[in-house]
């Protein structure tokens, strides 16, 4: 019997609060503490904060050949960490992969017994989609179910100051 790995969630209310360095400080936390993590997937354009802590960690590299590259699960798998950090779990995934979705392949991986570290915005989370359409005034086609989001053991809100908002919608962000 295969003991089910552990899902860790960051969730944010919005893009650019600090999950993925959230998500990557927890993994260097963990690396110091002896546990075997590698990281999966990070968003493709980082701050130097994210890529000075994702500089740290041995990296999976992507599956290719498809239309785009996503995680590379049987190499994950082969690999076997304790602790796989993967970025974007609302991504979706490119025709020809095993799983449509992103979030169903950090599910084939807790049932491996590999435990994941993750991301999430909350406009991605499809019981709470047209809420967040409303105030947003913005759809998004990916989606997780909240039900996958329940089996997490442990969901860390991710949230910036008012001020970080207001300065990055000056900006355009």
């Amino acid at each position: 019997q295969q003991k089910r790995g552990r899902l860790k969630i960051f969730l944010g209310y919005a893009s650019g609060v600090g999950k993925s360095f959230r998500m990557l400080d927890e993994g260097r936390r963990r690396k110091m503490r002896c546990e075997d993590v590698v990281v999966a997937s990070v968003q493709p354009d980082v701050s130097d904060e994210v890529a000075g802590l994702l500089g740290g960690f041995e990296q999976i590299p992507p599956r290719t050949g498809l239309d785009w590259p996503c995680l590379d699960v049987a190499a994950i798998r082969r690999r076997r960490p304790g602790v796989c950090l993967v970025d974007g779990l609302a991504y979706r995934n490119p025709p020809g992969s095993t799983h449509p979705d992103r979030w169903q392949d950090v599910e084939e991986l807790l049932a491996a017994g590999i435990s994941v570290i993750t991301t999430i915005n909350l406009q991605y989370v499809r019981e709470r989609q047209a809420d967040v359409e409303r105030i947003r005034g913005k759809r998004v086609s990916e989606s997780v179910p909240e039900s996958f989001l329940r089996t997490a053991e442990d969901i860390e809100v991710v949230d910036a100051p008012p001020e970080y908002c207001v300065e990055r919608t000056q900006v355009g962000g």
